[in-house]
């Protein structure tokens, strides 16, 4: 029995680090597709519960396994979109096995306690509940799991009382190693997902930074134009109502410039009160039709202080300039920088390009 125990924990504990590894390295896949992974994450929880089912404590022709918690968790965490093609596999696996036992493994082995666990996804996700909230849930599982030996096995009620003591801890045991390993995992991924987040966006605006917005900007081919975006006095704004209110505008205003046109243009934060834009369209004139629309949003829109107290009116100068085959990325920066300088000395809050 001991064998039987230590055998399914161990299949637990090498199911969670192929799942572990697969979300670890996500971003390294090439076969990174969301229903990929899916499918991965599904067909390894598959094949560790089939794995279990040749790793059982006999019981004349009934199996008892830990196969309940890869299922119930799945299901837990997941919901029905990853547990009933997993149920599915391993009921159809366990019934091509055979032998008096298959229909009620499936039934009260697999199907029963993987239902209430999507009962308890409905409620809420693992990734809130806490380990006493498992610990009722897991009893749960495993007394639908364990309680038909009374009715179904010979004297059984005599060879319930002999296992369930084991059992029951044995199941905990397992589900409680899983679910602390499985929590450990969700915090070290949203721990990786911050950190490549903040390698590619600037953590103020959340905008993409200079590096990223360069390597986007380089992968598309479509007729393009470079802009840069400064916010007119903006040092009056910091010196009047203080740095972190100057942070708020420009949070609003990277919000504004982010949503504006999403389908057409690509935005960053080129640094200090700085924005940078990559504009998809036929030629410069449209480019600042297009800029023109969103300088006079901002000059309409009021930005408000922490406090919920109005500023006074927000303006932005624009310089435009192409980005084409003959046209490197650096050189259209420079250039639509050349022009933001003009449209600073010639009265601010406009948009400037070359052929005005």
């Amino acid at each position: 029995m001991l064998q039987s125990i230590l055998s399914n924990i161990c299949i637990l504990l090498l199911m969670h680090l192929c799942i572990q590894t697969l979300y670890f390295r996500e971003g390294d896949w090439e076969f990174k597709k969301k229903k990929r992974i899916q499918w991965i994450h599904i067909s390894i929880v598959s094949l560790a519960t089939v794995s279990m089912f040749y790793m059982p404590l006999f019981i004349g022709e009934y199996r008892f396994d830990l196969r309940t918690i890869p299922l119930t968790i799945l299901a837990w965490l997941h919901g029905p979109s990853y547990a009933l093609p997993a149920l599915v596999i391993a009921s159809i696996w366990r019934w091509l096995m055979g032998g008096s036992g298959a229909v009620p493994g499936i039934v009260f082995g697999l199907i029963l306690p993987t239902i209430l666990a999507l009962c308890f996804h409905r409620l809420d996700s693992m990734k809130r509940f806490t380990y006493v909230h498992s610990f009722f849930a897991f009893s749960a599982f495993w007394l639908l799991s364990d309680l038909p030996i009374i009715f179904l096995v010979p004297s059984g009620w005599k060879v319930f009382k002999q296992i369930a003591l084991l059992r029951f801890f044995s199941f905990h045991f397992g589900a409680t190693l899983l679910h602390f390993f499985i929590r450990l995992s969700i915090h070290h991924v949203q721990l990786i997902q911050k950190l490549r987040f903040y390698a590619d966006h600037d953590p103020l605006t959340h905008l993409y930074n200079m590096r990223k917005f360069v390597e986007v900007v380089n992968t598309k081919h479509r007729r393009r134009c470079i802009a840069m975006i400064d916010v007119d006095f903006f040092k009056r704004i910091n010196d009047t109502y203080g740095h972190q209110n100057g942070d708020e505008v420009l949070k609003g205003l990277a919000q504004m410039i982010q949503s504006f046109a999403p389908s057409q243009m690509i935005a960053g934060r080129y640094g200090g009160e700085e924005f940078i834009a990559c504009i998809s369209t036929e030629s410069e004139s449209e480019a600042a039709k297009l800029l023109n629309r969103l300088r006079t949003e901002i000059e309409k829109h009021t930005f408000f202080t922490v406090d919920n107290q109005p500023l006074p009116s927000i303006t932005v100068s624009i310089g435009v300039a192409p980005l084409n085959c003959d046209n490197r990325i650096e050189k259209a920066i420079e250039q639509a920088d050349q022009y933001l300088y003009i449209a600073k000395q010639t009265g601010r809050n406009k948009v400037v390009w070359e052929k005005q």
